[in-house]
């Protein structure tokens, strides 16, 4: 029997400057069907001696090479758990999604620097929008908690 691994991801959702809209991320993985072409938050796993917060900033940069900040302390936090055949970790894993919104300004997403290539598009979505995304799991709470925040504090 094989044993769990546990993974942090730090995650980063950019809200757009009228609070209308966040940014997704669509999953680029050919081989593990449960997670190709699957709307997501930019992010990935936390290094070893980082904070969270860093860990934002950092996927952030690599995934969509833009410099973004954090603008809410708060993260929102979900936990999903995968079998070892619907993932890419050769084991059952749960994944600890720990999200930030952040701020990314009037940058453009640029996904020719992601070296793994693991997203094959992006775009702002409203909260309309989202209702029609076929998200990973956990997302689209994640994302719908994100409105709610947003919502309730105006001047993020």
């Amino acid at each position: 029997m094989s044993k769990a691994k546990q993974i942090i991801a730090c995650l980063g959702l950019p809200v757009s400057s009228d609070h209308k809209k966040v940014l997704l991320t669509r999953r680029n993985a050919p081989g593990y069907p449960a997670w190709h072409n699957k709307w997501q938050i930019a992010g990935g796993g936390l290094e070893i001696n980082e904070s969270v917060e860093e860990g934002v900033i950092r996927e952030l940069w690599e995934e969509l090479h833009v410099k973004a900040s954090i603008l809410y302390p708060h993260p929102i936090i979900k936990t999903n758990y995968w079998k070892k055949d619907e993932g890419d970790e050769g084991v059952d894993f749960q994944v600890v999604l720990i999200a930030y919104l952040v701020d990314i300004g009037d940058q453009e997403p640029d996904l020719s620097h992601d070296m793994d290539q693991e997203t094959n598009d992006w775009g702002w979505f409203s909260k309309e929008e989202i209702k029609e995304l076929d998200f990973l799991p956990k997302t689209f709470e994640l994302v719908h908690s994100a409105f709610k925040v947003v919502d309730k504090h105006a001047t993020i």
